[in-house]
């Protein structure tokens, strides 16, 4: 393989192009490129948007994502696709691989597609997910019965071929972790054996290169959660509330700072709270990234409450700038085994009780210097920071080349879907 000269990240999805998009995920991957001097650009449909970056982003027509020729004009060398492994992105794939790309589709999952994950963890995560989302147990098991027969009748016709096709055409499939990574090729074996499993690697989730600890800032005795909180079936909103309640409980040292939008009943709650708890519970609203990066610089313990997360960025982002994470142990948050093994935090079962103890366990840790600030940061920054993350695209596109991966030819026109 040639020197890269020029690579692409893209989205399928018109997503707005301002400041937001390229902090993260596709957008932030382009400016890793960038950093490590390969000239890059994303790609996304258009029409343009308002604050568009256009001098980092190319809108284009949905229809040119499926034009072999289009992606040829653009006179790249690779693109890696956020498609999340979707069958209904099979134009788009082929046509990049026919313009003569490197394409690397990347998978923004936690690694569960469907049945073929096998019966019993994709029908314990089904179930643990279903019975989560806070209804009557009776609602919670018609939903889980109804999704059940679709995953295992419906869901193998309509997801499953054409994800298989859409995989097949990667010279390299991202994963986001390294359990995704296993589950996703266990699928693939199932679709093409050894050899499709085979380009499943490690991609993760890209962080800003400007999160890092401040040696002149000291850790705190703080904790710090960031979330969309109207979001209680996902973000679980109220075990965080309950969980902050039992920590300033516990301690009375101890701080909680609670980032994004707050909900009229986190208003409340944190009204009614007694004077002393309620000066060391801050609800501090939405803020810019350099804001979050601060607490996060200052804060001994990030903590999630999440039902299920692909991946969790603020994690990410708190082990870069030197904290140490709690989250809770549920398989559709499969990132928080890798980021609590070793030194760099703790597991709980998903109540205010675990979660409290856990926090204080990590607080008592800090005490006992079993938690170094610049430790964790240099550990998850080398494998994090968008150039970094960058650097192994290209370290694995170059690997795949060198391997000789054949992508099967373009079924004649009455088969393709």
């Amino acid at each position: 393989m040639t020197p890269a000269r020029k690579w692409f990240t893209c989205t399928p999805v018109r997503f707005k192009g301002d400041h937001t998009f390229f902090a993260r995920d596709s957008g932030l991957l382009c400016k890793g490129f960038q950093e490590i001097g390969v000239a890059c650009k994303a790609i996304m449909p258009g029409p343009a948007m308002e604050d568009d970056q256009s001098e980092d982003l190319i809108r284009t027509e949905y229809r040119n994502l499926e034009d072999p020729a289009w992606w040829e004009s653009l006179g790249g060398q690779g693109v890696v696709l956020y498609g999340w492994g979707s069958g209904k992105y099979v134009k788009i794939v082929r046509a990049i691989k026919q313009a003569g790309l490197v394409l690397v589709s990347h998978m923004d999952t936690a690694g569960i597609l469907g049945i073929r994950n096998g019966l019993p963890e994709f029908t314990g995560m089904l179930w643990w997910v279903t019975s989560g989302e806070g209804d009557r147990a009776g609602s919670s098991i018609l939903r889980f019965a109804a999704r059940l027969a679709y995953a295992a009748t419906v869901g193998l016709i309509r997801n499953d071929r054409s994800r298989a096709r859409h995989l097949k055409q990667a010279d390299v499939i991202g994963a986001i972790t390294p359990v995704a990574l296993e589950r996703i090729r266990k699928v693939c074996r199932i679709y093409g054996g050894e050899a499709l499993a085979s380009r499943v690697q490690l991609v993760p989730h890209p962080n800003a290169s400007s999160m890092l600890p401040d040696p002149q800032v000291a850790k705190e005795r703080l904790v710090v959660a960031v979330g969309r909180w109207d979001d209680d079936r996902v973000k679980g909103t109220r075990l965080l509330m309950a969980t902050a309640e039992a920590l300033v409980r516990k301690d009375a040292a101890v701080r909680v700072e609670i980032y994004g939008r707050a909900t009229a009943a986190m208003v409340d709650w944190q009204k009614t709270m007694p004077e002393a708890m309620r000066d060391r519970v801050q609800l501090r609203g939405v803020v810019p990234n350099p804001v979050i990066r601060q607490a996060l610089q200052r804060a001994r313990v990030e903590i999630c409450t999440s039902l299920r997360e692909g991946f969790h960025t603020v994690s990410a982002e708190a082990l870069c700038c030197g904290c140490s994470i709690v989250g809770p142990d549920v398989p559709e948050i499969p990132s928080m085994k890798w980021f609590t093994a070793g030194p760099f935090g703790s597991m709980a079962q998903r109540t205010p009780e675990t979660l409290a103890e856990a926090v204080m366990g990590e607080m008592a840790a800090w005490d006992r210097l079993e938690r170094d600030s610049a430790v964790i940061a240099a550990h998850w920054s080398r494998l994090l920071h968008a150039p970094r993350v960058a650097g192994e695209v290209l370290r694995l596109a170059r690997l795949a080349h060198d391997a000789g991966i054949e992508v099967p030819p373009r079924p004649a026109a009455s088969a393709s879907t």
